[in-house]
C-alpha cells in the first residue's frame, strides 16, 4: 500500500483521526518557513476543530510558537494524524532543530509520519528508546504479491504465477522498480520475454536510476559503487581492496543513511549487497570503463575470496576475469575441496562455462568426474574417466584421485573387489593432501562396506571421518558418519548407530545438506532403529521422508532398499498388506551389477520372509532364501530362514535341526537380530514339545541378546505365543525383567492374527470359500475327506478370528490373503 493510499483510507474512516499532509520542498529549510509550511496543512487538514485550534495560535516568527502549538493540539484530545513527505530533504541544521522541538514536544494525541528517500538526521534517540518511534525498514515495505499485482493492473497489465513471481524476484518489492515495470509491461505484447530482459541496463530503468539514485553521487561515491557492485556481495575490506579507497566503511555509513540502494545482508555480518537492479546497471557501467578495467577488478576479487577461504565466488570472479592459467589453478587447488564440501553442482556450473583449454585438462576431467559422482551421474563420470590405462605403482596425487573415484564409481556399478586393490595398492590417505587423503579413504571404507568387512570398514571411515572434519569438508564428513551408522547397523549396534545417525542428521541440517543422499540414508537407519523397537509414529515418519528422498538419488541400491523398507514399516497397519509386500518384493533383491552391501540383506532378510508369508506369498518366501544364500554366503541367516519355512509347514523337527548350528554358534550369524529370532523360534518349538525348561532357557538368550539396544521387533513378530510365555515365566529373568516385561507390552494383543500363519493347505482352502461350494464339493477337488476339510475350516476361522464363512472371507480380503 502506498502511504498516500494510507493516508486515503485513514481520512475516510469514520471517528477516524484528523490528517495534516505537508509536502517538504527545499525552502522548508528556513526554520520559520518549515513552522508556517505545517501551520498551514494542519489548518487545511479539512478538520474544523483542527484548523479552529490551531487558527489563534501566535505568529509562527514566535518564539512561544512550538509550545502553544503543542498546548492546542493537547486540548483538542482526539488524535491527529501529520504526515512529513520528502522529508529527507530536510538538511539544515536550524530546519532540524525546529523539526526535533515539535516532535520532542509534541502531545500524546499526534502522530506524525516522517516519509522519504531516507531519514533526516533527527534527534530522536531517546523517543526511540522510550517506544515512541517506530522505524519502517525497505523491506517492511516491500510491495507483497497482492500490492504488486494491485499496481499491474493500475496500468492494465496482468501477469501468470510465475511471471508475477519473476518480476517480484527482480525488484524485490520496490516500488519504483516495480512502477517502472508496470510502465514497461504496459507497452509490450510479450509479458515473459520484456520480464526476462527487465535489468538495471533497461533503458527506462537505467534512466530513472542515473537521475534518481545515481546523479547526486559526489564522483568519490559513484566511482565507489560502480566498482563495488563487481561481487554480489562484498565488506568493508573487499570493497577496500576493489577501490583502493581506505574511507570504504565511512563512505557506506553515508550511503546507509542516505537510503541509497544498498543494504546489509541478514544473517551474514558485515556483508553488503546493492539492489539487484541497480548492480545490474553498475555492472554495465563497469564494462564500459573497458575489457581491462574489468579483468583488474574480477581479477581483484577472485584474490581476495581466494585469501578468504570463500572458493565458489572466487572461481566466478576468476572465470569472469578472462584468465584461463589462473582459474585453471585455482580449480586444481580448491575444486575438490568444493566437490567434498558438497558444492559439486556449483562446480559443474563454472566447469560448464570454463574455456575448453581449462576443461580438457587431466586434472580437471577428474575433477569433472568427482563432481558428477557427487550428484550421481554415472554415465558422465565414467565418460570423463575414461579407460584406466596407467600402472598400479603411480602414486602420484592424480592417480591417487583417479582410483579413489573409480572405486566409487564401482560401489555404484560392480568390479568393487578390483578397484579397491588397485586403489589400495600404495597406502591409502598417505599423500598429505587433506582432501585428497579423506576422500580415497572414504571411498575405501565404502568399498569394504559392500564387500562386507564391516571392521576394516568401520576403522577406515573413522579416518576419513577425522581427516574431513580437520580439513572442513562437510559432505565427506556427512557421508562417513552415515556409513559408519550403516556399519553399525549392519553389526547390529543399534545405540551406536542411533548415535551416529543422530550426529549424520545434525551435522546435515547445520550444514545445509538436508537434501542430499547421505542426510537420507541416516534419516532410513534412524527410522530402521524406530523400527527394530517398535516405535512406529517416527518410524512411519522418518522412512516415509527417507524414502521420498532416496527416490530419486543416483544409488539404485539405496533408493530400492528405502522403498523396500517404507512399505516394511506400513505393513503392519496397511488396510492392504498384500500391495506392500509387492512393493517390497519388487524392489528386495538388488538389480544386476548394482551391489548391496550384504549387511543389508542379512537385517531385512527375515522381515521380508515374515511379511511374504503374512499374505500367503510360500514363492516370494522361499525367494528371501536364495537372495540371502547369494548375498551371503553359508551363515546362520539361512538356516533362521529355513526354520521359518519348516515352522510354517508344521515341521517342528525340521526347524530344530536348521536352528541347532546356529543355536550352538557353529554357524554365526550376520545380524545379531537374526540370532534373537533363531533363540525366540527354538522357545516357541520348546513350547510345542511341552518342554518349559528349554523354552525359558531360550527366552532368556533372546532376551539377553535383545536388551543391550532394546531390540523388540523379533518379539513383536513371534507373536501370541510369546506373549504367553513371558507371562508365564513373568519374574523368572533376573536382571532382564524390566525388558521381558517391555517385550511383552511390544507384542499387541491381536499379533496372533498376523503371526500364526496358514499353512498351504489351509491357504488352497481359503481359496476355495468364495466359490460357496459345499464341504464335501471341496473335497472331492482336493481328494481328501470332508472331515479334512472341516478341520481345515475350523484352524482358518481359529487364525483369521472369525466365526462365519462370509467373516473369514471378508477378512482374507482387509489382509491381502484373497
Amino acid at each position: 500500500m502506498l502511504l498516500s493510499d494510507w493516508a486515503a483510507e485513514v481520512a475516510d474512516r469514520p471517528g477516524g483521526p484528523a490528517l495534516a499532509w505537508l509536502t517538504v520542498e527545499e525552502s522548508d529549510n528556513d526554520p520559520i518557513a518549515l513552522r508556517t509550511s505545517m501551520h498551514v496543512a494542519l489548518e487545511n487538514s479539512g478538520d474544523a476543530t483542527l484548523a479552529d485550534a490551531v487558527r489563534p495560535l501566535p505568529p509562527v516568527t514566535d518564539g512561544d510558537y512550538p509550545g502553544e502549538l503543542t498546548r492546542a493540539l493537547g486540548t483538542l484530545g482526539d488524535p491527529i494524524v501529520m504526515v512529513l513527505d520528502d522529508a529527507h530533504l530536510l538538511h539544515e541544521p536550524a530546519a532540524l532543530d525546529a523539526m526535533n522541538e515539535i516532535l520532542q514536544w509534541a502531545p500524546p494525541s499526534l502522530c506524525t509520519v516522517v516519509a522519504g528517500r531516507f531519514a533526516p538526521p533527527l534527534a530522536v534517540h531517546r523517543m526511540r528508546l522510550d517506544g515512541r518511534v517506530h522505524d519502517f525498514s525497505s523491506n517492511e515495505l516491500a510491495f507483497t504479491a497482492e500490492e504488486t499485482t494491485t499496481m499491474l493492473a493500475e496500468h492494465g497489465v496482468s501477469l501468470d504465477e510465475p511471471e508475477l513471481a519473476m518480476i517480484r524476484d527482480r525488484t524485490e518489492g520496490w516500488a519504483a522498480g516495480l512502477r517502472l515495470a508496470a510502465i514497461s509491461l504496459a507497452c509490450q505484447r510479450d509479458p515473459a520475454a520484456m520480464i526476462a530482459d527487465f535489468n538495471g541496463d533497461n533503458r527506462i530503468v537505467a534512466d530513472y536510476l542515473v537521475n534518481e539514485i545515481l546523479d547526486g553521487l559526489p564522483d568519490p561515491c559513484r566511482h565507489f559503487v560502480v566498482e563495488t557492485s563487481v561481487p554480489e556481495l562484498f565488506t568493508v575490506e573487499l570493497a577496500e581492496a576493489l577501490t583502493g579507497n581506505t574511507d570504504a566503511r565511512t563512505i557506506l555509513d553515508h550511503l546507509e543513511r542516505s537510503n541509497f540502494l544498498v543494504e546489509r545482508v541478514t544473517g551474514s555480518p558485515g556483508w553488503y549487497r546493492y539492489h539487484p537492479l541497480l548492480r545490474e546497471y553498475l555492472r554495465a557501467e563497469v564494462g564500459r570503463q573497458g575489457h581491462r578495467a574489468v579483468t583488474d577488478l574480477e581479477q581483484t576479487a577472485a584474490a581476495w575470496f581466494g585469501r578468504s577461504g570463500d572458493y565458489l565466488p572466487a572461481l566466478e570472479h576468476a572465470l569472469h576475469a578472462g584468465q584461463d592459467e589462473a582459474l585453471l589453478a585455482l580449480l586444481e587447488e580448491r575444486g575438490l575441496h568444493l566437490v567434498l564440501a558438497g558444492r559439486g553442482e556449483a562446480v559443474i556450473g563454472v566447469l560448464d562455462r570454463a574455456p575448453r583449454s581449462v576443461r580438457s585438462a587431466p586434472s580437471i576431467r577428474l575433477l569433472r568426474a568427482a563432481a558428477e559422482l557427487d550428484r550421481g551421474n554415472d554415465a558422465a563420470a565414467t565418460s570423463h574417466l575414461g579407460v584406466a590405462d596407467r600402472h598400479t605403482d603411480d602414486a602420484s596425487e592424480l592417480a591417487v584421485l583417479e582410483d579413489a573415484l573409480r572405486v566409487q564409481l564401482a560401489v555404484q556399478s560392480g568390479g568393487i573387489a578390483d578397484a579397491l586393490e588397485t586403489l589400495q595398492a600404495a597406502p591409502v590417505g598417505a599423500t598429505g593432501n587433506p582432501e585428497l587423503d579423506a576422500f580415497s579413504r572414504v571411498q575405501e571404507g565404502m568399498a569394504e562396506l559392500y564387500l562386507g568387512r564391516i571392521g576394516p570398514a568401520d576403522r577406515h571411515l573413522a579416518d576419513a571421518l577425522a581427516d574431513a572434519r580437520a580439513a572442513d569438508l562437510s559432505a565427506v564428513v556427512l557421508q562417513a558418519l552415515a556409513a559408519r551408522a550403516a556399519a553399525a547397523a549392519y553389526r547390529c549396534r543399534l545405540t551406536e548407530m542411533t548415535e551416529l545417525a543422530r550426529q549424520a542428521e545434525n551435522f546435515g541440517r547445520a550444514n545445509g545438506l538436508t537434501g542430499t543422499l547421505y542426510f537420507h540414508v541416516a534419516q532410513l537407519l534412524t527410522a530402521w532403529a524406530h523400527y527394530l523397537r517398535v516405535e512406529d509414529e517416527p518410524m512411519r515418519r522418518l522412512g516415509a521422508e527417507s524414502a521420498l528422498g532416496l527416490a530419486g538419488c543416483g544409488d539404485p541400491a539405496i533408493a530400492r532398499a528405502a522403498a523396500c523398507l517404507a512399505a516394511l514399516f506400513d505393513f503392519e497397519d496397511s488396510e492392504n498388506p498384500h500391495a506392500l509386500a509387492r512393493v517390497i518384493h519388487e524392489n528386495a533383491a538388488p538389480e544386476p551389477g548394482r551391489p548391496l552391501p550384504p549387511g543389508v540383506t542379512a537385517l531385512l532378510a527375515p522381515s521380508l520372509q515374515r511379511a511374504f508369508l503374512n499374505v500367503g506369498e510360500i514363492g516370494w518366501a522361499g525367494q528371501v532364501a536364495d537372495l540371502a544364500a547369494r548375498e551371503l554366503g553359508d551363515c546362520g541367516e539361512l538356516a533362521v530362514l529355513a526354520a521359518s519355512m519348516a515352522v510354517h509347514h508344521r515341521r517342528g523337527d525340521a526347524a530344530r535341526r536348521d536352528l541347532a548350528p546356529v543355536l550352538s554358534g557353529s554357524v554365526p550369524c550376520t545380524a545379531d537380530t537374526t540370532l534373537v529370532r533363531a533363540w525366540l523360534m527354538e522357545a516357541t518349538l520348546a513350547d510345542d514339545r511341552n518342554d518349559p525348561i528349554a523354552a525359558h532357557a531360550a527366552l532368556l538368550e533372546a532376551l539377553t541378546l535383545a536388551e543391550p539396544s532394546g531390540i523388540l521387533r523379533p518379539f513383536f513378530d513371534s507373536g501370541d505365543q510369546i506373549r504367553d510365555l513371558l507371562d508365564r515365566h513373568h519374574g523368572r529373568f533376573g536382571v532382564y525383567d524390566e525388558f521381558a516385561a517391555a517385550a511383552r507390552s511390544a507384542i499387541p494383543k491381536a499379533a496372533g492374527s498376523r503371526s500364526d500363519l496358514l499353512t498351504p493347505r489351509e491357504m488352497e482352502l481359503l481359496r476355495e470359500l468364495p466359490s460357496w461350494r459345499t464341504a464335501e464339493e471341496i473335497a472331492a477337488d482336493l481328494f481328501v475327506s470332508v472331515n479334512t476339510v472341516k478341520t481345515h475350516l475350523r484352524g482358518v476361522y481359529r487364525k483369521l478370528g472369525v466365526r462365519t464363512r462370509r467373516d473369514a472371507i471378508t477378512a482374507a480380503r482387509n489382509r491381502g490373503l484373497l
